[in-house]
């Protein structure tokens, strides 16, 4: 059986639907995997099972910011030496994390080792209420492929002139793909509501006039020294100081997520056969977006 064959398997599949956010970012520095954990964190603590899949290969470091060691990675995935949910580590408030192998390239992976990693996530969405994907930083193939296969993207900026540029530069490369879901706009680090509100509204203009897609405002998270002294703590913020701004922020969006009907996948696919048919058409997941 070839790899084609293998991927058509796994779309005709069964399974449970996880809802699946890619978080993602045009660059690094913008506060894309510490939006990652703490909203993780606070849907789990709303009684969902989340599992947080960190797929930033090189500079994974979601584990550091949970405060957790994982006795295995991605990568031990990849190798075959585990399988995913046994690979899975359980973080404060049950949060689930498929920790990031620093030594995997996704460039380097052939046929075999791709629909070895569909299977991967089959297991995964199965299995949780929520898949939250925390992609690389910036718009190569890799980020572009688990964008596209999520049922929404959240796209992380702040106010910083190139970041905002950055974010755009992202919303533009998923805007091209066709089946992406919807893009969503999460504004970090603002000085507060207005100048959040600011940075929105101009990314949501020039999206909608030049690449003609609406992306919508989940929301905000104020800039706050707690996260910072947080992180050195190896702490989520959202557990280390509850009643901070960025905290308050963050689970007002994981309250929005909640309230909102799930809008149906493109086509009514899942992540898995939505990522198992994009690998499939680009039959590699190096290199960078057109």
């Amino acid at each position: 059986m070839d790899q084609a064959e293998r991927l058509r398997e796994l779309m005709d599949l069964p399974l449970r639907r996880a809802r699946a956010i890619a978080v993602a970012s045009g660059k690094g520095g913008v506060g894309k995997t510490n939006l990652a954990v703490n909203l993780g964190l606070c849907l789990s603590r709303l009684g969902r099972r989340v599992i947080l899949a960190d797929v930033d290969i090189g500079l994974a470091n979601a584990d550091v910011l949970l405060g957790v060691e994982p006795r295995f990675h991605l990568g031990n995935v990849l190798a075959g030496e585990v399988g995913a949910l046994d690979a899975l580590v359980t973080g404060p408030e049950g949060l689930l994390l498929l920790g990031g192998s620093s030594a995997t390239s996704f460039s380097d992976l052939g046929p075999e080792e791709r629909a070895f990693l569909a299977r991967t996530f089959r297991e995964l969405e199965a299995y949780a209420d929520f898949l939250i994907v925390d992609t690389a930083a910036g718009i190569s193939r890799n980020v572009i492929e688990f964008c596209r296969a999520a049922d929404e993207v959240l796209v992380v900026t702040t106010p910083e002139p190139t970041a905002v540029t950055d974010g755009y530069a992202l919303i533009k490369a998923i805007a091209r793909e066709k089946g992406a879901g919807r893009i969503r706009l999460v504004v970090n680090q603002a000085r507060d509501r207005a100048e959040a509100g600011r940075v929105s509204e101009r990314l949501r203009i020039v999206s909608r006039r030049f690449l003609g897609i609406e992306v919508q405002d989940l929301g905000y998270v104020l800039s706050d020294e707690e996260v910072r002294t947080a992180v050195r703590r190896r702490r989520p913020f959202a557990l280390e100081a509850t009643r901070s701004p960025a905290a308050v922020c963050v689970r007002a969006i994981a309250e929005r997520i909640l309230e909102e009907t799930r809008v149906p996948s493109p086509g009514g696919r899942g992540f898995l056969q939505r990522f198992a048919a994009a690998i499939s058409q680009s039959g590699a997941l190096g290199g960078r977006a057109p």
